[in-house]
């Protein structure tokens, strides 16, 4: 076979792999080869991390899930109310804190980047968890909405005037709405192939998803003088989902270790005579 018919042959392939609609599937598995990392746009590799947040859960969580998952050594300034202001100050001189917020990141190879889910889709990117490039549109679907949700519980929580009235409210009519529309596009069997939310296997929004139930799960529990609520009983699709993402290895063992900051909420709600007990 000389060179020319080998070229025509290649031709032909790559028209009837182009004329199949397989083109996309080609390029992606090409890229895998290429990079070793699934996903839309491959990022480098993060080296060592530093999350800049405070000594607690938040939003800052998912990130250090995403990291446990992906074998990625970090550290946390745990910064307190008294120590934040200058460190603020400092950050923000220094462009660290674009918005004057965090989480904030910064890489050994040389990443400094701000916001929650631009985080930790960069983390994806680089850990080889990102959504094919197919999925894209229900990633970001799926974060807004998970932002949407979780400023419900914080916009509460985060009230000085936090009562149990507003607790009781958020657990029977709040969370139940919100929860009840996760549950209608969850994974139906928790597996290895289908148990994610997109793409077929774990990308960086499962972490955001599974944050946000477990934050519904611990609020629910909070021994604030009335009776626990199991939130996820009336969702099971999201139960499955959520028991089989704390059921990976790196995931169980971050929540069964000292290093996992407590679930604290950062007003305790007065005690009202005439709340109803749940």
């Amino acid at each position: 076979m000389d060179g020319l018919q080998f070229g025509a042959i290649i031709i032909a392939a790559l028209g009837t792999i182009y004329l199949t609609g397989k083109s996309g599937m080609m390029m992606r598995k090409l890229q895998e080869i290429a990079t070793g990392k699934a996903g839309c746009v491959p990022a480098e590799d993060l080296g060592f991390v530093t999350i800049h947040y405070f000594a607690g859960r938040g939003r800052a969580e998912a990130i250090r899930l995403l990291l446990k998952q992906a074998n990625v050594p970090y550290n946390q300034t745990d910064f307190t109310r008294e120590t934040w202001p200058e460190a603020k100050k400092a950050g923000v001189e220094q462009g660290l804190y674009t918005y004057g917020q965090v989480p904030a990141i910064l890489t050994s190879s040389g990443v400094s980047m701000v916001q929650q889910q631009a985080i930790l889709h960069y983390i994806g990117r680089a850990t080889g968890m990102d959504c094919d490039c197919e999925d894209l549109h229900r990633c970001e679907v799926l974060a807004q909405g998970v932002e949407d949700a979780r400023s419900k519980l914080s916009k509460m929580i985060y009230d000085p005037s936090f009562s149990l009235a507003m607790r009781n409210e958020y657990l029977r009519e709040i969370a139940p709405l919100w929860l009840g529309y996760f549950e209608k596009i969850a994974p139906s069997i928790p597996s290895q192939q289908n148990g994610y939310f997109v793409s077929h296997r774990l990308t960086w929004v499962d972490f955001l998803i599974f944050d946000l139930l477990d934050t519904n799960v611990e609020f629910g529990k909070l021994d604030i003088g009335r009776s626990p609520v199991a939130i996820l009983a009336e969702f099971p699709k999201l139960n499955s989902y959520y028991n089989h993402m704390k059921a990976l290895p790196s995931i169980g063992n971050y929540h069964r270790s000292s290093e996992r900051p407590p679930f604290k909420i950062p007003y305790m709600p007065k005690p009202e005579s005439n709340a109803k007990q749940m």
